[in-house]
């Protein structure tokens, strides 16, 4: 994308000169300004004129392949996801001490189960895992 910037070349006598420089950025308009007038004492950009947007190039979307959990390697995460929402809570916190048991921190088994950190924190102390 590029830009056609309004500029003021100042020479030290006075009288400055106003002049367009179609540039990327900034930086480059000052460069290209400097390099079109040598004897320049100051380059300064009043403002943006115009953009003008390149032929951008679209690129086909990537296929999306369903991410594998990590828990349940036979599943997607979208149907994991639907099974935990639709879970009651009972036997979420048979899961959550289940995990737990796994070896799971408390912040990993409150992202698989759609719960607070705390939630997983209180289950796990309050409660007895039942067999």
């Amino acid at each position: 994308m590029e830009k056609t910037y309004s500029i003021l070349i100042q020479f030290g006598d006075g009288k400055p000169v106003a002049s367009k420089i179609r540039a990327k950025d900034g930086v480059d308009a000052q460069d290209k300004a400097l390099r079109l007038n040598p004897g320049a004492r100051s380059i300064r950009i009043t403002g943006v004129l115009e953009v003008h947007l390149s032929k951008l190039k679209l690129l086909p979307k990537p296929k999306l392949k369903a991410a594998v959990h990590p828990l349940f390697t036979d599943a997607d995460d979208a149907v994991v996801k639907d099974y935990i929402r639709n879970t009651s809570s009972d036997a979420k916190l048979q899961i959550c001490h289940q995990l737990r048991k796994d070896g799971l921190t408390y912040k990993a088994i409150a992202r698989q189960l759609g719960i607070g950190e705390t939630t997983v924190r209180t289950w796990i102390k309050n409660t007895l895992p039942s067999s």
